[in-house]
């Protein structure tokens, strides 16, 4: 089912005010709408089993508006994370030339996580850069994958124990896991079946010592932990959760009644300014 809020907080004459945050996928198109200056977001947006003609009539309509920002994130692969010591804007496609993923042909891009001390790279083939440019030409291209390392960080300040949060999309299993807001593993593994999903979660545990009724896993980008997607975890992890709305954000009134749980990797997306 798609979803659509526009809160009637949302002045599209002070489109200047607000950034817009878009998330485009294999299967799936969504977007919030952030009010910078009150920091509450007034609109979210998701289109289910997108296709190119409902991806363009998107576009066109979101184009249309002034809005003071527009990031655009992607889950491309390949994509890695370096300290912020150790990376060179001159050496950047060095650092992902050895995957099997990469091709010549991709642009390398860098999106710094000021909080983490560290920069996401990832690739992006020419093509899409091609498609997007028209409409968003000064549109930032982020990796979707800093949402999900800056809500952990920020959860595992408040934890005992070392903690693994995970994204499932488009058969790519994303995983970080922190200690007390540092990270120490972030990684990203294909998977076809749900015993992909337990084989590389069980086999992490097993490296880091990880006890399976105290560490908190934390899911992003699914409705409500009994998704098929993950249901199936509840069997091995006491603690299984959904990454909660960022404390930093409000939410106008109207939105408070969708399932926003769904839209959690773009809330947090303007943390990583941060």
């Amino acid at each position: 089912m798609d979803i659509e809020i526009i809160s009637d907080e949302f002045r599209l004459q002070q489109a200047n005010r607000y950034s817009l945050w878009l998330h485009l996928s294999d299967d799936h198109c969504s977007f919030v709408i952030l009010d910078d200056a009150s920091r509450s977001f007034v609109g979210i947006k998701r289109v289910n089993h997108i296709s190119l003609t409902k991806t363009i009539e998107l576009f066109d309509g979101l184009s249309a508006i002034s809005f003071a920002r527009v990031f655009i994130s992607l889950d491309t692969q390949p994509t890695v994370l370096v300290p912020n010591v150790l990376f060179r804007q001159e050496n950047k496609r060095d650092l992902l030339s050895f995957t099997a993923e990469f091709n010549e042909e991709y642009e390398v891009f860098e999106h710094y996580l000021p909080s983490l001390s560290a920069v996401n790279v990832f690739a992006v083939a020419p093509s899409f850069k091609t498609f997007i440019a028209p409409y968003f030409p000064q549109g930032n291209l982020i990796h979707i994958s800093s949402a999900l390392l800056i809500a952990m960080a920020d959860l595992s300040r408040t934890e005992t124990n070392v903690t693994m949060g995970i994204r499932l999309q488009d058969n790519v299993l994303s995983v970080c896991l922190f200690d007390c807001g540092r990270l120490i593993f972030f990684n990203h593994f294909s998977v076809k079946t749900r015993e992909d999903v337990i084989y590389w979660i069980m086999r992490l545990g097993d490296q880091f010592g990880l006890n399976a009724n105290k560490t908190g896993l934390y899911v992003q980008g699914v409705e409500n932990v009994m998704d098929e997607k993950v249901a199936f975890l509840r069997l091995y992890f006491a603690k299984l959760n959904l990454i909660p709305f960022p404390e930093e954000y409000q939410l106008a009134p109207e939105l408070k009644t969708e399932p926003i749980e769904l839209f959690t990797d773009l809330f947090y997306l303007p943390l990583c300014e941060l």
